[in-house]
């Protein structure tokens, strides 16, 4: 990793460190946008599984790059437990997670099939919150068992083994957040390195800068007290890290509205005004949809990358005749409109599901 890489790496390593909890709560649990597009993965990526189950006869191991907090471990969890299987205490936590989850009931050809679910962060905060969840939800005994953690980067992925098949997924625009352009390439590369030898899956699912103004604008705003005021709004007065500034309303995908009311609050969460508005800049705003560069005042960044910059990467990086570049809408026009998903299929064996979605 070059040096660059790497000060930008440790940087945002400590940035999520310090959120974690924050990004759970109002972000993978809270916006509405967010957590709609997360069931569409879920939903796609169950698509990709149960293919290689049924239609080829394979089973599967999951690999979650940049896993944060166990998303898919706790959902694919819940779909391969069984609940003779559990002590009583568990078996009583697995029933209440699964009526709190939306399809997350037993699966029993993905209980035979997927062998494990393997994630990968670089935040020990995120890994932490994730066993947590797991516990949680009856799923302690499966920790290391069937559902593994491991701290470190997406950057040094090794060639993953041969059986089961293994399938790499790097989801929700991760690749947005690992450290600009130079670290996309190296997610693009190493995604590659660890499926190919061993004619594995490998998918890569990001936000479009396309969608940049009907999407990401109120995705940031909403959520400013984890990630920090955008540099696009304005005035910057509590925009320190002395403040938090909590919405106090989630602003959908499309919505005009130019403003945003929040509650300030200090560092032990006291409130210190009520209802200030902020208001966006017009040629801040320009730049970031042009851009697709998102900042904020707690040195959070993001990067929603154009489709034809995907594209140059999977036609780069990626052997041609065994990538496919789909548009998000194209699958699910309500969940995935803002969304693209790269997918590397170095076995040949998705050709038939991959080949009727690109014609949608």
């Amino acid at each position: 990793m070059v040096d660059s890489l790497r000060e930008a790496y440790e940087r945002d390593r400590n940035i999520w460190d310090s959120c974690a909890g924050d990004y759970e709560d109002q972000i993978v649990c809270g916006h509405p946008d967010i957590v709609a597009y997360e069931a569409f993965e879920e939903d796609f990526l169950d698509r990709i599984l149960l293919y290689l189950a049924r239609e080829c006869g394979r089973s599967a191991e999951l690999f979650d790059v940049a896993c944060g907090s166990g998303r898919l471990h706790l959902r694919y969890g819940l779909k391969v437990t069984d609940d003779p299987d559990l002590d009583p205490d568990s078996a009583e936590k697995l029933r209440r997670a699964r009526q709190s989850i939306p399809s997350s009931e037993y699966d029993a050809l993905l209980a035979r099939r997927l062998r494990a679910v393997r994630g990968l962060d670089f935040s020990d905060a995120m890994i932490k919150l994730a066993r947590k969840k797991l516990v949680s939800a009856g799923l302690g005994a499966s920790i290391s068992s069937r559902l593994f953690f491991r701290v470190g980067s997406a950057f040094d992925l090794k060639p993953l083994r041969k059986y089961p098949v293994p399938v790499a997924v790097s989801l929700c625009n991760s690749i947005g957040v690992m450290q600009g352009p130079a670290g996309a390439v190296e997610l693009f590369k190493a995604m590659r390195r660890a499926v190919e030898s061993a004619g594995g899956v490998a998918i890569i699912s990001g936000y479009r800068r396309q969608a940049v103004e009907t999407f990401a604008l109120g995705n940031y705003e909403s959520t400013m007290n984890v990630c920090g005021q955008p540099l696009w709004l304005e005035p910057d007065t509590h925009a320190g890290p002395r403040y938090t500034q909590v919405p106090r309303a989630y602003k959908l995908a499309h919505d005009p509205d130019q403003t945003i009311c929040v509650d300030v609050l200090d560092k032990e969460g006291q409130l210190l005004k009520e209802k200030f508005m902020l208001r966006r800049s017009e040629p801040a705003v320009q730049q970031v949809i042009e851009t697709g560069h998102i900042e904020t005042h707690s040195d959070y960044e993001s990067y929603w990358y154009s489709f034809e910059q995907f594209e140059e990467w999977i036609d780069s990086l990626w052997p041609k005749r065994q990538s496919y570049h789909l548009v998000g809408k194209s699958i699910d026009a309500l969940r995935a409109e803002p969304a693209q998903i790269a997918i590397l299929d170095a076995g040949g064996r998705l050709e038939g599901l991959l080949n009727r979605w690109q014609t949608l």
